[in-house]
């Protein structure tokens, strides 16, 4: 294999004009309000092409472009307000499906797909009615279980079954649009996987808190069960794909209490599981990447861990490939996200703390490493500040991971800190680009964000943390990082503002509860105000089990659910709170934020208040998004103020 010689970028999409770094004011809301200019960047079959988002002021497009240069191709439109446009994936060279939303009332969608040949010709809706009886009211109607790679006219697609609200697995034709059902449903099996040979070879069946992994022969003889086990179990195993060998699957499982990958001979599972990736602090994650040349499976790829390392190969060659990638591209979590069929040409997605998401087309024949596109033309590099690892100890003696944004204008004297807890909250703030903490660091603010218990990515212990523990120890922690930024003489004490959307929005809220005296402010967006309301919620969409894990029994908890919910606590508050909410989020209803204001205005402590109107709970329009950061600035400045050079 070649290594990769000096770069010589080359700029296949337009990119918007560089900012001049000196005078440049903090970065606008309007800047980070904008979605990436590309998105879902993905490679032909053959190489020889590109197709991706590409996200206008007015909608988005796909488009298509050799990947040597040339015309870039308008293949499908969306306004992003009644339709909008979710992926892309090759089918043969010249021919593409794409996932396509259709907003409905009350912040529904339904996803139907689309077949649409790469100049944007030969379009066909794949979801119309035929002789299978396809309901077109169906919702989820672009989950794919196997792309039939080398086929080109065929993908096997997951539809609930006419009879049935369990999804079969159906042969779709997207030429004709024609289909015909593969694999029946079987009863609470949610998803299928297919082997190298592309037969249904596993399901996936959860009956309230029981998860069963199935699987037969390659022969399709009876199904039997793998594994079985509850929820959030540490003996749970998550299937990632077969190898060549079809008696060969990839799993992920506990390894000394962290995710790991693991091989299983299916001809006696009861053999030991081979060891084949494993990390010494951190849950692995991620998909299994298979080799287009020869279908085995070679490695994983996922996201960024905390050593900023983000492809895995077992594949000897493949390894040495990302090894020079990250060797071309240094400082930056480098994703080797696709290999030409002939595996000659590669797509990686390099992003880096401080450092925008860039696409790259590698060529192994030349050594070349090309820069396709960037994500965040718009925002000037040199203002940009990235985050340092922290280490923070809980009052229990915990250890917590956290992230420090420091603003330029930072100076030895504490200032104005933005305590930006996340969401989930089973999921993680890691080092990559942010556009967030780079839009509060640009106004003078030090942004810390804590991966407290409850997070995920740190062993199943402390994920496990955090289940029925909202507002307590979990709060807790975030008290304890407060309380360590101001001992550091990071931050002032008097100008401390906690922020933050769903879970982090329910946390800010309880922290002006636990804790009156910690912060000058708090900021929730669409944040849980009720946990019991929640639940009724929960239960309502199916979720059931997850709520009683989660959150604990309606009856039996009724005490402890009630006491870490910020609705019942509103006398409480003296602190200046913000809330915004959309009036359209099916994950936490907006009768939540509605009744918190309700009973702070009986408290006489009425919040300000922003309603979105259409808006879900990921706050995915720009205009929404828009709205939100100019409330939350306005908020900021006039509660913490700025840092005299970032106000210059």
């Amino acid at each position: 294999m070649r290594h990769l010689p000096a770069l010589a970028f080359v700029a296949l999409l337009p990119a918007f004009p560089a900012f001049s770094a000196s005078g440049t004011p903090p970065l606008s809301a309007e800047q980070i309000a904008q979605p990436p200019f590309i998105s879902g960047v993905t490679l032909a079959p053959d190489g020889k092409h590109i197709a991706g988002l590409m996200n206008l002021p007015d909608g988005t497009v796909l488009v298509t472009q050799a990947t040597d240069g040339g015309a870039i191709r308008n293949v499908l439109l969306s306004d992003n307000t009644t339709v909008a446009l979710g992926w892309a994936r090759w089918v043969s060279n010249d021919r593409l499906i794409a996932s396509v939303h259709y907003r409905k009332q009350k912040g529904r969608t339904q996803t139907r797909l689309v077949a649409i040949n790469l100049d944007g010709g030969e379009q066909r809706d794949l979801s119309e009615l035929d002789d299978t009886g396809l309901r077109a009211s169906q919702q989820i109607q672009d989950e794919v279980v196997d792309l039939l790679p080398g086929d080109g006219r065929h993908i096997l697609l997951a539809l609930d079954a006419p009879t049935a609200r369990s999804p079969a697995v159906y042969k779709l034709d997207i030429e004709s649009g024609s289909r015909r059902m593969l694999e029946p449903p079987q009863r609470r099996v949610g998803r299928w996987m297919t082997d190298a040979q592309h037969r249904v070879r596993l399901g996936i069946r959860q009956q309230g808190e029981q998860i069963d992994i199935i699987t037969r022969d390659p022969d399709g003889h009876a199904w039997r069960t793998l594994w079985s086990y509850p929820l959030f179990s540490a003996e749970s195993v998550t299937p990632l794909g077969f190898d060549q060998d079809p008696y060969t699957l990839f799993v992920m499982a506990l390894h000394e209490g962290r995710d790991a990958v693991f091989s299983v001979n299916l001809r006696d599972p009861a053999l030991p599981r081979v060891l084949r990736l494993a990390h010494p602090k951190q849950d692995l994650d991620g998909r299994l990447i298979r080799s287009p040349l020869t279908g085995e499976a070679v490695g994983l790829i996922g996201d960024a861990d905390d050593d900023g390392q983000t492809s895995r190969f077992w594949d000897p060659e493949l390894a040495t490939l990302a090894t020079e990638i990250d060797k071309a591209l240094p400082g930056r979590f480098n994703r080797l996200l696709e290999l030409s069929r002939d595996e000659m040409r590669y797509l990686v997605h390099s992003s880096g703390n401080g450092q925008p998401g860039q696409y790259y087309l590698g060529d192994r024949q030349t050594g070349r490493l090309s820069l396709l596109a960037e994500q965040y033309p718009h925002l000037p590099r040199a203002q940009l500040v990235g985050k340092e690892a922290v280490s923070i100890t809980a009052r229990d003696g915990l250890p917590l991971h956290a992230w420090l944004s420091r603003p330029k204008s930072a100076g030895t004297a504490p200032g104005p800190l933005v305590l930006l807890p996340h969401g989930g909250p089973h999921t993680r703030d890691g080092n990559d680009f942010d556009p967030m903490s780079e839009f509060l660091a640009s106004r003078g603010y030090t942004v810390l964000q804590v991966n407290f218990r409850g997070s995920s990515g740190y062993g199943h212990s402390f994920e496990m943390a955090g289940l029925q523990r909202w507002g307590l120890e979990m709060q807790d922690d975030l008290t304890d990082a407060t309380q360590w930024a101001i001992k550091q003489g990071i931050a002032d004490p008097g100008r401390i503002c906690i922020v933050g959307g769903s879970y982090g929005g329910y946390a800010a809220m309880m922290g002006t509860i636990r804790t009156p005296d910690a912060y000058r402010c708090a900021v929730s967006v669409n944040g849980v105000t009720d946990l019991e309301a929640l639940i009724h919620h929960l239960r309502s969409r199916g979720g059931r089990s997850l709520a009683r894990l989660q959150f604990g029994s309606f009856w039996s908890d009724s005490a402890r659910l009630r006491a870490t919910s910020p609705v019942f606590h509103t006398a409480a508050i003296k602190t200046p709170l913000l809330l915004i909410q959309g009036d359209a989020d099916q994950t936490v209803p907006v009768e939540q934020a509605r009744s918190m204001v309700e009973a702070l205005t009986r408290a006489g402590r009425p919040p300000e208040y922003l309603e979105l109107k259409g808006a879900g709970h990921s706050l995915g329009q720009p205009t929404h998004r828009l709205q939100y950061l100019k409330a939350l600035d306005g908020f900021l400045e006039k509660h913490l103020g700025r840092s005299e050079k970032a106000a210059e």
